[in-house]
């Protein structure tokens, strides 16, 4: 069970504006690179930061998917954005996406995590020159 710390109060929104969000938030970020998170946000990781579900507020029309046997996934009905993650057995977190936070300060820390290192493409590593 995740216990979470450190809140603060962020707003976000898809890429269309049409769904949007208010949440209390943890500051570190956690880059993933599995397959999932890979192919869902077209890019070597999805960036996501843990919130308090119980302070999530939604506006918009969203909809799920299952993305494995024990997440969920929602994102907007129009556009497509990836907003949110639930994860079965941690009801109390949600995650958010962090590019859909509003503004340069929404996330007020730059502490990162990363998860499936191994499964990240080399063009995904930075730097000029990594093999």
């Amino acid at each position: 069970m995740t216990t979470l710390q450190e809140l603060h109060p962020v707003t976000g929104r898809c890429a269309c504006g049409r769904v949007t969000y208010e949440c209390a938030i943890e500051s570190e970020v956690a880059l993933c690179s599995c397959d999932i998170c890979r192919r869902s946000a077209g890019s070597a990781f999805q960036a996501w930061v843990n919130g308090a579900r119980s302070s999530l507020a939604t506006h918009g029309e969203m909809d799920s998917w299952a993305s494995t046997d024990h997440a969920t996934r929602h994102f907007c009905r129009a556009c497509g954005t990836t907003l949110l993650l639930f994860e079965r057995d941690e009801p109390e977190v949600v995650e958010v996406a962090a590019g859909t936070i509003d503004g340069p300060d929404g996330i007020v820390s730059s502490r990162i995590s990363r998860a499936y290192e191994h499964k990240r493409p080399r063009w995904g590593m930075g730097g000029a020159d990594r093999r």
